[in-house]
């Protein structure tokens, strides 16, 4: 409701008095709302080293999540961090909102591409008071990291049975830019990545259109009925893409939540690698007529058997 907890101490606080500027605050909700969740240690370690260097930044970070994590740096996931920490990320309503957090700006006094701190971000770290609470929050991001994601899933970015927005998804599968929901839709194939999440809300509302009330049902812990798009048919791209998904090395990636009501509602449980097993079908959705495909896939990893249950009944 407040942003950040300097939001809510100036707020809520009486004795507390740190004075800070409008864009040092953003900066400050920024982080707070995207970043101090800890879904990945990415973001949180650049800001560790925005605190004390000025060059050489992604080596650093390269340097840091080998060295911690074991963790390999990609130049795909450099533009991705990049794009993140320079308001190029994020689209759709949200985007305004931090449209003037830039944390970093490319070196163009190097014939290499690198990065270093803003002129804006290293103007507001002059403010002590407003280190102190970055400080804070890369500490509590780091711990929180650890706790709760800290188990990467076959070297991904994501934890088994922890959950997702759309918005992270992009974010952990390193895409240029984010994508919002309705453009997404059940499932969204990435080029730059060769990536493919797929989405399924498996307990579907009544009232909704025949042609979005897709009958998404799990067979078993470990196989999994997703129907395609409307208006598909064996022959659509999106369909063959993920038909042959191994043979063309994507990655297909399992999400799923019980339905878009529930408390989390805008979460998705990660289950994990897919891989259609080549059985599919044509089929005519409901009273609309509209063709699209049945597609039997293998998970990779049994889904837990709590989760499982929760989903499924």
């Amino acid at each position: 409701n407040f942003g950040s907890y300097h939001n809510f101490l100036k707020k809520n606080e009486s004795r507390y008095n740190v004075e800070l500027t409008s864009n040092q605050e953003k900066f400050l909700e920024f982080i707070s709302k995207k970043i101090v969740v800890g879904k990945r240690p990415h973001e949180l370690i650049l800001l560790k080293i925005l605190l004390s260097n000025d060059n050489e930044i992604f080596s650093k970070l390269s340097h840091e999540l080998k060295l911690k994590y074991n963790i390999l740096l990609s130049e795909i996931e450099k533009n991705n961090i990049f794009n993140i920490m320079t308001s190029n990320f994020i689209q759709g309503t949200g985007k305004d909102a931090f449209k003037d957090c830039i944390f970093l700006e490319e070196d163009l006094s190097l014939e290499f591409k690198e990065v270093k701190i803003s002129k804006k971000f290293k103007k507001g770290l002059g403010n002590q008071e407003f280190r102190n609470a970055l400080t804070d929050l890369i500490q509590y991001g780091l711990k929180r990291n650890a706790k709760d994601f800290g188990e990467r899933y076959k070297d991904t970015n994501f934890q088994l049975y922890q959950k997702y927005t759309y918005e992270d998804v992009c974010q952990l599968l390193n895409w240029e830019k984010g994508i919002v929901a309705q453009n997404i839709g059940g499932y969204k194939y990435d080029e730059k990545t060769n990536t493919y999440p797929v989405f399924i809300n498996y307990h579907k509302e009544e009232d909704i259109s025949d042609t979005i009330k897709y009958e998404d049902r799990f067979i078993s812990p470990q196989e999994l009925i997703a129907i395609s798009k409307s208006r598909r048919k064996l022959s659509s791209k999106d369909v063959v893409q993920a038909l042959n998904a191994k043979q063309l090395g994507i990655e297909m990636h399992l999400f799923v939540r019980k339905n878009k009501d529930d408390n989390e509602s805008k979460e998705f449980y990660y289950l994990g690698f897919i891989e259609a097993t080549g059985e599919a079908k044509e089929i005519v959705m409901g009273d609309t007529g509209q063709s699209a495909v049945e597609i039997h896939y293998k998970l990779e990893t049994p889904v837990r058997e709590d989760i499982y249950s929760y989903i499924t009944n």
